[in-house]
Order: structure tokens, then C-alpha cells, then sequence
């Protein structure tokens, strides 16, 4: 498929794919236009996979205009490790709680400001929510 035209379907149907494998330069489109649709950039993690090593992380790379603020969004790097824990340890029970952490975190609205401009927190407390979450399930044995 060529580039425009992923783009375009990934935004009209994006539960038509499930995996997307591409080039880097191709790949860091179709990502980056997938970010309208969670609404942020710092919401979709990301593999990069080898044969024998993989490189785990947001699709958004750096973000050094948000160095020392406390405003960027913690999720897409949660999520790349929760990937991390899955893809490479087998540690499918762990990478599910990291997820349902977020989403929880989302769903009471612990999030950065580019996702509710209003209403929302530092990158500090949002991953300190998140791992309390993940602790939480641990606690009761989930």
C-alpha cells in the first residue's frame, strides 16, 4: 500500500489493521497521522524489532521543548514497556496490568494536559497514579 494511501485508511478504518510494517521514514508518517485518532502523540507506543534485539518506545521520540516542566505525557512510554514485557520476556499477565493501569488512569482522568486541557496533571503524578494502579492489582492477586 502506498504511503498516502495508509495514511488515509488509518484514519478512516483503523481497526483494518493490526500490524503496520514499513520502512522508518514511512512508518514515522503513518504514526504520526495515527496520533489523531487516540488524540495524542503521547498515547502510542512503539516497537522497533530486530531479529535479535527490538527498541521499545513512544512514537514521538524526544520531546526536549517539555524538558524539566512536568507536562509530557508518561502513557506511550508506559505502553512501550508494557510491549517490552510481552514481546520479549513473555511476561503477558505483567504487560496486562501496565495497560489496564492506563487505562484507568485515563478513565479518572489522570492525564497530561494534551489530553484534557483543563483537567489534567503532571507527567510526575500521572505515572505515580499508573504504578500505584499496578500495584493496586497486584495487591488482590490480578
Amino acid at each position: 500500500m502506498f504511503v498516502d494511501n495508509a495514511t488515509m485508511q488509518m484514519t478512516l478504518n483503523p481497526r483494518q489493521f493490526d500490524v503496520i510494517l514499513t520502512g522508518n521514514l514511512f512508518g514515522d508518517i503513518i504514526s504520526d497521522e495515527s496520533s489523531v485518532i487516540s488524540g495524542s502523540l503521547g498515547m502510542l507506543p512503539s516497537a522497533s524489532l530486530g531479529d535479535k534485539v527490538g527498541l521499545y518506545e513512544p512514537i514521538h521520540g524526544s520531546f526536549p521543548e517539555g524538558a524539566a516542566k512536568n507536562i509530557a505525557n508518561p502513557m506511550a512510554t508506559i505502553l512501550s514497556a508494557a510491549m517490552l514485557l510481552e514481546t520479549s520476556f513473555e511476561l503477558t499477565a505483567e504487560s496486562q496490568a501496565i495497560r489496564d493501569a492506563v487505562s484507568r488512569a485515563m478513565e479518572e482522568g489522570y492525564v497530561t494536559s494534551d489530553i484534557h486541557k483543563d483537567k489534567h496533571y503532571g507527567t510526575t503524578e500521572v505515572g505515580d497514579k499508573i504504578a500505584e494502579f499496578v500495584k493496586a492489582q497486584r495487591a488482590v492477586g490480578v
